[in-house]
């Protein structure tokens, strides 16, 4: 892409035959394609990261529902994505606890309100 097609803007549009091992061109020349392609193959690694990170969840929904089913229909594929949409959305209550004074130990509140001994209590 670089070299074969000039599609850079540091290396410029110019053709640069790579299959004669670079014999024909000056090693200055070689070591700015380098470099570009370096750049290039960076900045679409961070893209990429970003990307999966960024939809992380539906990642590991899909990749749930593909071990569960191995294969998936786009229609399925569509109702996954909405689940964790309607599910990001929604607020996430928040875990509080509280510590019992004779044992120490942590007793969620949620438990505890519905009249639910925690195991082991």
């Amino acid at each position: 892409m670089v070299a074969k097609y000039g599609m850079s803007t540091e290396v410029g549009p110019v053709t640069h035959h790579y299959y004669d091992q670079w014999r024909g061109m000056s090693s200055e020349t070689r070591l700015l394609i380098e470099k570009e392609v370096k750049n290039l193959l960076k900045r679409a690694y961070n893209n990429a990261k970003a990307i999966l990170t960024t939809h992380e969840k539906e990642l590991d929904a899909l990749a749930n529902a593909l071990l569960e089913h191995e294969t998936l229909t786009g229609s399925q594929i569509k109702d996954i994505l909405a689940k964790v949409k309607s599910h990001q959305q929604q607020p996430q209550p928040h875990v509080v606890e509280a510590r019992r004074s004779s044992t120490q130990q942590l007793i969620p509140l949620a438990a505890k309100a519905q009249g639910v001994d925690p195991v082991g209590s």
